[in-house]
């Protein structure tokens, strides 16, 4: 099932929503936006905090 996350969801003021197959690759594709888009790289306690808000993307 695919997963999504949205930068709104942790009070980021973006529009942004990164979706992918598996959390994993998710997980992969939201560093990737942050350090790009945001200034941010990921350290552990944000990708714990990210995981909570991953839901099943919607069609």
């Amino acid at each position: 099932m695919a997963v999504q996350f949205r930068c709104s969801d942790v009070g980021v003021a973006c529009r942004h929503v990164t979706r992918a197959e598996t959390p994993e690759a998710l997980v992969a594709a939201v560093a990737e936006h942050a350090k790009a888009r945001h200034g941010v790289t990921l350290n552990d306690t944000l990708v714990d905090y990210a995981v909570t808000k991953v839901r099943p993307a919607r069609e």
